[in-house]
């Protein structure tokens, strides 16, 4: 059975596709069009996962959304209800992406089977089974955990009118414990700081969360009246310091806010203190709901396993802090937290919850996009003037120029879904030069100077270089750990001004020619550890060869490693 899930006109619209309960492939929509965060309506990505798998439109048995518009349209009236007149503004105010109105985005949404009959010429419209967005959420990381019960945290800016839902998963069932509902709302706090100090909500809020190490406490106490932790194991933003709720994205943040914490940060202005400050509060704030709700998750189930969605659980810092301060013992994140995995939770949700149909699958890779041989690649290589050559060893060789200090763009094989690079479509470079975090920035990733860039570490070596919350392993660098205090002149590259890194621990069961790669680095280096960082310049990470070479042509890279071919540039 084929299920084909879908998550559109909003943000990171996506393609999933499952059969009999396993995950075949899932592809972001702006990986074809290029166009980061793309919200439109995901025809490419659909063609390409049904192409991946060999099959046509006729052969999907259920089509599954990401979200629930009606539901949303019930919910938004008895919001719009509780702040009239104000709340009025919402309804021309960009909702979900910008560019769409809220009536816009709703009608695009429930017209999505229409849009499906049109783009693929079908005969018929087919049906589209509408699934709950925090249901999706739940789904994509308890169905497929090793977990045959577990405590649910979901945790974003918001669904149809949740922004935070607990619940708990038994064998193919989810049953929802509470829910927090907008404008109290961890993700859209997140969003308005995020606004605040010049960046753009819902895709620059690891900026701040980067920025966020370079403050003090200044502000911890002040923030403390910005959301109340309530004795039911919730929270609720104090309104006074929030517009959103009536404004919409033309104003996140009330007269009161900038009164008492200054004016915001325009785009282009320096980072002084009283930002840097902002941002440690906001950040230290997060961590502090983020372990209220689970510890009070924890108190509800008695569960030792806990399973996490959401696009907050993007926020490593937090995760870290979950783990180190709540009772539950195992975990699983799951590393497509954001919307993209949205739509992969639509499809699970209706196979398991509403079919009633066992689990057999677990996740244990994020590898889950296209791939090309070398075929295909060398075929792309020939129309460029660029040097290349077949490697017989390409790890082996690579390592070496890693090792001589040269940038280096890593492509293999099936490539990530998700916004983490873990190895197949990574820039990676020698992380015990001190120099090489601003030799990126200036030659390739044109990134701001305080955010960090990522270990990728050897499993088998983690607990050498760092230390990580519970001994957890984090495969999908989605947690944090501390760099060992003897390692951090070692590894100064991936080493964050707090001492931390976000970590990913690169096994050789699930991505043998990255292992290859990291253990090839440390034959010659003695350092089983590789900074590593998104293959892109300010636009989504690569995806075919071609995206791959003209990236390379156009930034100061030095070396291509793709496939087994090894490139470079022809400067004659």
């Amino acid at each position: 059975m084929y299920i084909l899930g879908l998550s559109s006109y909003a943000h990171e619209a996506t393609c999933s596709l499952i059969k009999d309960g396993a995950i075949r492939i899932v592809l972001e929509q702006e990986r074809l069009n290029r166009e980061k965060h793309t919200w439109k309506f995901p025809k490419e990505a659909i063609e390409q996962c049904l192409d991946f798998e060999g099959i046509t439109m006729d052969d999907v048995d259920h089509i599954t959304f990401f979200w629930n518009p009606i539901a949303e349209i019930y919910s938004n009236l008895g919001h719009v209800i509780r702040y009239f007149p104000t709340s009025l503004k919402l309804l021309t105010s960009d909702s979900g992406a910008e560019g769409l109105t809220f009536l816009n985005r709703v009608k695009a949404m429930h017209g999505i089977g229409t849009a499906i009959q049109k783009q693929f010429s079908l005969v018929q419209k087919p049906k589209v089974e509408f699934i709950e967005h925090h249901m999706c959420h739940a789904a994509s990381c308890f169905f497929v955990s090793e977990f045959k019960e577990a405590a649910i945290l979901v945790l974003d800016g918001r669904g149809e009118s949740a922004s935070m839902t607990i619940a708990i998963g038994k064998d193919n069932h989810i049953q929802k414990i509470m829910d927090i509902k907008v404008p109290h709302s961890v993700g859209h706090l997140y969003a308005c700081i995020t606004d605040y100090l010049g960046f753009t909500p819902f895709y620059d809020e690891w900026k701040v969360m980067g920025l966020s190490a370079y403050g003090k406490d200044t502000y911890c106490k002040d923030f403390e009246d910005v959301v109340q932790l309530t004795a039911d194991g919730g929270y609720r933003l104090n309104l006074k310091y929030f517009d959103f709720h009536t404004h919409g994205r033309s104003k996140w943040l009330s007269d009161f806010f900038i009164k008492k914490f200054g004016p915001k940060r325009a785009k282009n202005d320096p980072y002084d203190q009283r930002f840097l400050d902002i941002s440690y509060a906001l950040q230290r704030l997060v961590e502090k709901i983020g372990v209220h709700l689970a510890n009070h998750l924890y108190a509800v189930t008695k569960s030792p396993n806990l399973c996490m969605a959401g696009g907050v659980i993007l926020n490593c810092l937090m995760n870290e802090e979950i783990v180190k301060k709540t009772p539950f013992k195992n975990f699983f994140i799951q590393p497509l937290a954001n919307d993209a995995g949205a739509s992969l939770g639509a499809a699970l949700y209706y196979y398991h919850q509403t079919l009633n149909k066992p689990r057999t699958y677990t996740f244990d890779s994020a590898y889950l996009g296209g791939e090309f041989t070398n075929e295909q690649i060398e075929k792309v290589l020939s129309g460029y003037k660029v040097r290349f050559h077949r490697s017989s060893n390409i790890a082996q060789e690579t390592a070496k120029h890693i090792a001589q200090g040269k940038i280096v763009g890593w492509f293999q094989g099936r490539m990530e879904a998700g916004p983490r690079a873990l190895g197949n479509r990574s820039i990676v470079v020698d992380p015990s030069d001190a120099t090489m975090k601003d030799k990126l920035n200036s030659r390739v990733k044109k990134r701001e100077f305080f955010r960090p860039f990522a270990p990728s570490v050897l499993e088998e070596k983690v607990a050498q270089y760092f230390d990580m919350p519970k001994q957890q392993p984090s495969p999908h660098m989605i947690l944090t750990g501390k760099v060992k205090v003897d390692k951090k002149s070692v590894i100064p590259a991936v080493t964050h001004i707090d001492g931390t890194a976000r970590v990913q621990t690169v096994s050789k069961k699930t991505n043998l020619r990255y292992w290859q790669l990291i253990s090839e680095f440390e034959r010659i280096k003695g350092i089983p550890v590789l900074l590593n960082t998104s293959f892109n310049e300010n636009e989504p990470i690569v995806y075919t060869p071609k995206d791959a070479v003209e990236c390379f042509l156009r930034t100061e890279f030095d070396v291509l490693a793709i496939g087994d071919f090894l490139v470079q540039k022809n400067y004659q």
